[in-house]
């Protein structure tokens, strides 16, 4: 860079990546000589890889990144072509079939993972895959077959908020083996997931959406965004998965899924799944998994089977959620009397927790606080604390109702439960 004219600094970009207007595109390669950080353009057809690319006016160059750090990444070396798009999928199952010893249902579940894991910037927001087990040693085997498959994977046994913000800007994808992950960062990463939000840390502005996968041990997974593996047991003997095995394996799918990322961004970018019944259009999550592996029925026919499975837990797991209990028992008093005492919402709210199967009960100023966090305002009269329901207070319960997905009956005279109202109520919201 010393020895750039002013001119050439003054357009100098340093970059982890681009997408541009005409359709070419930037990405970060190792040189297969040095192992340092190169770029590859990508336009036509066509490819060239240089330490410097001058595209659109512009002169783009990788970013100077720890050696530490360039050395746990992995990257591919170019770009290579495939047969199809389904042999390239289902050769990635067959790695995690054989030498994690999933069944293929899993297989096809985290096959869909990881080909996703190569468009965090087509996603709206790319699943999060939380891993559970017994044995850490099942986790570690299976994170060691990622590195090998996902886009720019990093293996990690801590993550802090100061790393996660240092490592999602690069588009890395995150395999975490932390079970006591804090609950804050969980949540940061789940709110700043999509593509367009950004975090503000250390001065700098950063878009941080990524795929990430995270090993929980036997921690409880619910109320998490993202899609749960079960580990199963494994009954056989697993063939070795030394160094070795592992730069093979690394070596036939990186470039070729390198390839596969750039022939089909704008395809991932506009996939619509429409057509592939009800579990892929109604879940963010779903959808996102089905357009990362563009539809490809080998792969999707079995996981259809694994997403029926985790929206039935899904549905089990919103049963016994408090506040979902607490707009249902709700409902029917909102539109039949004046006020509703807290301790009787407390008592129905806790009825129906019970049906559910939950154990937990709830007092009334637990039920009290879940209101206010919520809006509703209440008080107290003569004969303890009630929430008035008043229209504000039903016109919130209507809101939640619909923003929670929650099916439940129209009342005839209720001008909030009338189609037309349902849709002002939302643009509210």
């Amino acid at each position: 860079m010393a020895n750039l004219p002013l001119r050439a600094k003054r357009r100098l970009v340093t970059t982890v990546g681009e997408i541009f207007a005409d359709g070419s595109v930037l990405e970060l390669v190792t040189s297969a000589s040095s192992g340092r950080l190169v770029l590859l353009f990508h336009s036509a057809g066509k490819q060239k890889i240089a330490s410097q690319i001058e595209h659109s006016g512009r002169i783009y160059q990788p970013p100077d990144i720890d050696e530490g750090m360039a050395r746990a990444i992995r990257f591919p070396h170019d770009a290579k072509s495939y047969v199809s798009i389904g042999r390239l999928l289902r050769r990635i199952s067959e790695f995690f079939e054989r030498y994690a010893g999933l069944p293929q249902q899993e297989s096809a579940l985290i096959t869909a993972w990881a080909a996703g894991s190569w468009f965090p910037d087509c996603l709206s927001s790319p699943p999060t895959l939380l891993i559970s087990g017994p044995e850490m040693d099942d986790a570690i085997r299976l994170f060691r077959l990622l590195h090998c498959v996902c886009r720019r994977p990093v293996l990690l046994g801590d993550l802090s908020r100061s790393a996660f913000l240092a490592l999602a800007p690069l588009g890395a994808t995150l395999l975490i083996n932390q079970p006591d992950l804090s609950p804050r960062l969980r949540a940061l990463w789940g709110s700043s997931n999509y593509r367009g939000v950004h975090l503000f840390g250390s001065g700098k502005v950063r878009s941080v959406a990524s795929s990430k996968a995270v090993f929980l041990g036997m921690g409880d997974v619910r109320g998490d965004d993202g899609v749960h593996l079960a580990l199963p047991p494994v009954h056989r003997d697993l063939p070795p998965l030394d160094e070795y095995q592992l730069s093979e394996i690394a070596q036939e799918l990186q470039s070729r899924l390198l390839m596969y990322r750039l022939r089909n961004l704008d395809d991932v970018r506009k996939f619509s799944p429409s057509k592939l019944g009800s579990i892929f259009v109604g879940s963010e999550v779903a959808r996102n998994l089905a357009a990362g592996v563009l539809g490809e029925a080998e792969i999707l026919e079995p996981l259809a089977r694994v997403l029926r499975r985790l929206e039935q837990d899904s549905i089990a797991q919103r049963g016994c959620d408090v506040h979902l209990a607490m707009i249902e028992v709700a409902w029917a008093p909102s539109h039949a009397d004046r006020e509703l005492s807290i301790s009787r919402l407390t008592d129905l709210t806790n009825t129906l927790l019970r049906l559910s199967g939950e154990t937990l009960e709830y007092s009334t100023v637990e039920i009290g606080w879940k209101l206010r966090n919520f809006g509703f305002r209440h008080h107290r009269n003569g004969r303890g604390m009630v929430l008035q329901l008043s229209y504000e207070n039903r016109l919130l319960l209507h809101q939640l109702a619909a923003r929670l997905s929650l099916n439940l009956p129209p009342v005839a005279d209720c001008a909030l439960c009338s189609p037309q109202e349902a849709v002002d109520s939302r643009e509210l919201m």
